[in-house]
């Protein structure tokens, strides 16, 4: 089981949240699903359903999604499976995610149905092992997978529970994982290039844009809604994610601080942008400032914002370079497989 097992949720129950316009950056407590000894949020879509995985006394993994106040449905990928872990979820209730499974090195990628019938992505008919993640309500999506000839992590694009294409952005890549779909199908994750450093991306019309949120190479997208408001991560030198949003328009990053955390990591970002986050202290539902939140969201104020540096958020060079320098390549030790 991942590292972010050892996240010991401290959460209490909310009531169903009514729309008021916050005047500044707050969260909202994920009100854990009963029996769970730790609880993990990955998708929240605009109705404000959330999904996620938690894990029993057990310690096995199970799915669930619901409204906030934790009237929420539990799900198993079942099989030879032994955890479920949802990602994303969209505006019509459909669900991606993937399986953990001891005959994978990741695990079982899936699509839940609203009507509750769990669809496995699959490539001439072996089922894909890696994690399924954007999804749009048009039922769209994309993720990533090990490829069995070359055993190189690569990005591909579904449809309806189907696998489609794959995903080159053309960058000479070593992994490309992209992460996130929004309404026009513009995409967004990250790659690793061939010196090992990780970069964020937003592709849009077939036009890749790079992003490198600082100087550590770790930068990796996670979710983009359709006016291109995204999530993200970077990786400290203690190997610690802390997350953060990006407007692409502006090319402003702004990060999200919890209040008492080590470490953060932001998932999904719905159309009103609000982001699933997990932390050390607990998951959470981020309200950027001026979004429309939830009743019971507690302030935590704005956090930093900068804009990004000349060359750090652009389509490559014919070197294949932004004209980011990471200081050294850094693997994060805390928190979700990627």
């Amino acid at each position: 089981m991942h590292a972010l097992n050892k996240i010991l949720l401290g959460a209490t129950a909310l009531a169903l949240p009514l729309v008021s316009q916050a005047q500044a950056a707050s969260l909202v407590t994920v009100t854990p699903p009963s029996g769970a000894v730790q609880t993990f949020v990955f998708g929240i879509n605009s109705h404000n359903v959330i999904t996620g995985s938690f894990l029993d006394g057990d310690g096995v993994e199970h799915g669930f999604f619901g409204p906030l106040n934790g009237d929420y449905t539990t799900f198993d990928y079942g099989g030879t499976s032994i955890g479920t872990e949802p990602r994303a979820i969209s505006d019509k209730g459909a669900i991606n995610g993937f399986a953990a499974d001891p005959n994978f090195a990741v695990g079982t990628e899936f699509l839940r149905n609203p009507d509750g019938t769990i669809e496995t992505y699959t490539k001439d008919g072996v089922p894909l092992d890696g994690i399924a993640q954007g999804l749009n309500k048009k039922g769209n999506s994309t993720g990533d997978y090990i490829d069995p000839d070359s055993g190189i992590r690569t990005g591909y694009l579904g449809k309806n529970g189907n696998y489609v294409s794959d995903v080159d952005l053309g960058l000479g890549a070593t992994r490309t994982s992209p992460r996130a779909i929004n309404k026009s199908g513009a995409l967004a994750g990250f790659f690793v290039d061939s010196g090992g450093v990780t970069h964020g991306f937003i592709r849009d019309n077939g036009v890749v844009q790079v992003i490198d949120a600082d100087d550590s190479g770790t930068t990796s997208l996670e979710g983009l809604n359709k006016k291109g408001f995204a999530s993200l991560q970077v990786v400290d030198a203690d190997g610690n994610p802390h997350s953060m949003t990006y407007d692409s328009v502006s090319g402003e990053f702004t990060t999200i601080d919890v209040p008492g955390s080590t470490f953060q990591q932001a998932y999904q970002v719905n159309d009103n942008g609000l982001v699933a986050v997990l932390t050390d202290v607990g998951s959470y539902i981020y309200c950027p400032k001026k979004a429309h939140c939830p009743n019971g969201a507690k302030d935590i104020g704005e956090g930093r914002s900068w804009h990004a540096k000349p060359g750090s958020a652009f389509v490559y060079d014919r070197n294949g370079r932004t004209g980011v320098k990471p200081a050294r390549i850094v693997q994060p030790v805390r928190g979700a497989k990627q």
